[in-house]
């Protein structure tokens, strides 16, 4: 048996190796998609040794003699398939090119990562040299038989570590767990308090407090590279120091005499970077980048980490780390509850800054997951917006569901429905059928499109402003239709606010009572009583096509329980009669 790479890289360069003389070896010529099956047969073997399929080696162990150039390309479509086909991925240790005397092999190390492990949706095992798939019976018994999924960052790891960062951690955990075992953890010596916590020696010691480094780059205004340094010990990421050297560097970059990023959701963009990074392959690749008004933090992560993606008013999670989470929510670095992307989300809001987005980028067996945060100046429109919806909803997070949806005007509701689940499906659904909300739904494009009160006061932070003539003649002529044909021509003053995408604030208020008196004196509509008017006028001459297609000069979406068109001036007409 083959213990490690470098015997069998050994040996196959000096083409001493077949596989009668390992039993944890495979050779083969040049890949197959059809060889994952045997990656699924042998790791279900349910051992912990190591395995390798070598590609590019005869069965004599000679190697066959392929090119740099086949090299690079059989790489790629191994990754590919693996990524595509192999369940859970982690089965995959490593994939790794080797020469000698220009001729190129590749070693694909796998292991049982503590779970049934499958193929192309079925799982195989090995009789002899016969693959077969393994029937569902089987794959419970196996199951039931396996410890779980394997935790990369409780596997065993002896190495140095920094004392003072360690020192830092213990102090942190013990003020956080007051009242428990751990409130003198701080009290003990390093390797006691690691000790004590449960991830001495563990590859979460590693991560934290060892010789896994993560990078800061630093950009100029045209996005050039000015520094490019490296740090070890993830845990210094997370600390006090380096979150105010972040906004002490941007806020000089934007000459600010504030910090620039929300501080809950930068410490959460950055526990996030910790705790799901995909460590398995290159350490996990964190990278912080710094823009003069924006930042990137970015790492490797698991190619189903895209399900996650901007999902912001989400609780489903994924912890693939799990004793390094234990540990980061010891010392209350994260949340495991699955609130800190709507943390992040949220803070920015409040705070007046351009929403976070999430970019996924594809590249070998893992993704790159780049989470953006935007800094610098309050935008004070986006601020107002917010704070009326907080006066018209009495529930901040019914407000910043409602104030997500116009910031994603540009996207259509299909889209935007990827990024709510759970107990913010219903309100998501609340503010898109309310016809008095900020937005409403132009369904047959699936767009959002903005009421006229938040666009005035988007573009004019005004809350009202006076209907131009043409606008106001064209909610003369769609009032009237609407009424005419579903109310008996019955009008209430708030029923043409709603028609002409105004708010209840008292300047609008003011606007729909001149508009009311003013068709009044023009014979237009006679008052019935304070409240209520009625039209006398059920000849206009309307043309209802051309002003939907006035309307939408600026589309976006809402979806209501009904196809309702909306009114030139961006409301949702009403289809039962006005109490």
């Amino acid at each position: 048996m083959i213990l490690t790479e470098e015997e069998l890289v050994e040996r196959l360069r000096s083409s001493s190796l077949t596989e009668i003389d390992a039993s944890n070896v495979e050779l083969k010529r040049s890949w197959d998609q059809e060889y994952g099956k045997k990656i699924s047969a042998f790791s279900n073997r349910a051992t912990s040794d190591n395995h390798w399929l070598c590609i590019g080696v005869c069965d004599d162990g000679s190697l066959a003699g392929h090119n740099a150039s086949w090299a690079k390309k059989t790489e790629e479509i191994v990754s590919q398939h693996i990524n595509k086909f192999l369940d859970p991925k982690i089965t995959c240790l490593g994939i790794t090119c080797h020469e000698t005397v220009g001729k190129w092999f590749i070693l694909i190390q796998f292991a049982n990562p503590g779970n049934v492990v499958y193929w192309n949706n079925s799982a195989y095992k090995a009789a002899g040299t016969t693959i077969e798939v393994m029937t569902p019976d089987e794959a419970m018994q196996l199951t039931v038989a396996l410890p779980g999924l394997t935790d990369f960052s409780a596997q065993i790891r002896i190495g140095d570590y920094d004392k003072g960062m360690v020192d830092g951690f213990a102090k942190t955990v013990s003020e956080r767990r007051r009242g428990t075992t751990l409130e003198s953890v701080d009290k003990l010596g390093s390797d006691d308090a690691l000790k004590r916590i449960g991830i001495r020696n563990t590859n979460t010691q590693r991560i934290l407090f060892g010789d896994l480094k993560y990078r800061v780059v630093k950009y100029d205004r045209d996005g050039t590279p000015i520094s490019n340094d490296t740090y070890f010990g993830l845990f210094g990421l997370l600390t006090p120091s380096c979150l105010a050297s972040v906004q002490s560097w941007s806020r000089n970059q934007l000459g600010l005499a504030f910090d620039p990023y929300p501080l809950k959701a930068l410490k959460e963009g950055f526990a996030n970077a910790v705790a799901h990074a995909a460590y398995f392959d290159g350490d996990g690749d964190v990278i912080l980048e710094l823009f003069p008004d924006k930042l990137c933090i970015s790492n490797l992560c698991l190619p189903e980490s895209q399900y996650f993606a901007n999902k912001w008013f989400s609780r489903s999670h994924k912890t693939i780390n799990k004793v390094l989470m234990e540990a980061l929510r010891l010392a209350g670095v994260v949340d495991e509850l699955g609130r800190g992307k709507n943390l992040i989300f949220s803070d920015s809001l409040r705070s007046g800054m351009r929403p976070p987005e999430v970019v996924l980028e594809k590249g070998g067996r893992y993704g790159r997951w780049r989470l953006y945060l935007y800094g610098g100046s309050q935008d004070r429109q986006h601020l107002r917006v917010f704070h009326r919806l907080k006066e018209m909803y009495h529930d901040e997070h019914k407000a910043l569901i409602a104030h997500a949806l116009v910031l994603w005007r540009g996207h259509t509701v299909s889209a935007i429905r990827q990024y709510v689940d759970g107990e913010s499906s219903r309100i998501f659904a609340e503010v898109l059928a309310d016809l008095n909300g900020p937005i409403f739904y132009y369904q047959q494009n699936d767009q959002i499109v903005l009421r006229r009160w938040v666009r005035i006061l988007l573009g004019e932070g005004k809350d009202s402003k006076q209907l131009s003539p043409v606008e106001e003649e064209e909610l003369l002529e769609f009032a009237s239709k609407m009424q005419m044909d579903y109310h008996n021509g019955y009008l209430t003053p708030k029923e043409l606010r709603g028609y002409a995408g105004m708010g209840d604030t008292p300047s609008e208020v003011s606007l729909s009572s001149q508009i009311l008196k003013r068709w009044t004196t023009l014979g237009k509509i006679t008052k019935i009583k304070k409240g209520l008017y009625r039209f006398v006028l059920n000849k206009l001459v309307v043309n209802f096509d051309q002003l939907l297609n006035a309307l939408v000069s600026e589309p976006a979406p809402h979806e209501t329980a009904k196809t309702e068109q909306p009114s030139p001036t961006g409301a949702v007409p009403k289809a039962a009669p006005a109490e």
